[in-house]
This record gives C-alpha cells, structure tokens and sequence, in this order.
C-alpha cells in the first residue's frame, strides 16, 4: 500500500483535496479476478460513503 494525495471536484464546482492510499494487487488478468476487485471496489465506495473510487487495471510482466 501506498500514500498519495487524490483531488475531486465537489458538488459546489470546488477542487477538494485529500489523502488517498494506493493499493497494488498483482494477480492473472482472469475474468474472476476482474469481476473480484470491482466487487473490493464497489464495497469500499458503499462502506466508506465515498463518491468515486479508482481502479486501474494494466498488463504488466515482471521477472526476478
């Protein structure tokens, strides 16, 4: 996990500005594991009354 800083703009047109924390899930690009971390997505929208939450998904491929 990750701290960050996010930005919104709220309902009176006003940039609000606050602590964001970015979470990095490393897992097969399956259809299961997408249709997962909308689910994750959508409960924490719900749970933390929050207006949007991002989710970004990329291809990546990593060696070690």
């Amino acid at each position: 996990m990750f701290s960050g800083r996010g930005q919104w703009r709220g309902p009176d047109g006003r940039r609000v500005h606050e602590a964001a924390r970015i979470v990095l899930i490393v897992t097969a690009a399956t259809p299961e594991a997408v249709a997962a971390l909308r689910s994750i997505k959508e409960e924490y929208r719900e749970h933390f009354a929050q207006g949007a939450v991002g989710l970004v998904l990329q291809r990546s491929c990593a060696l070690f």
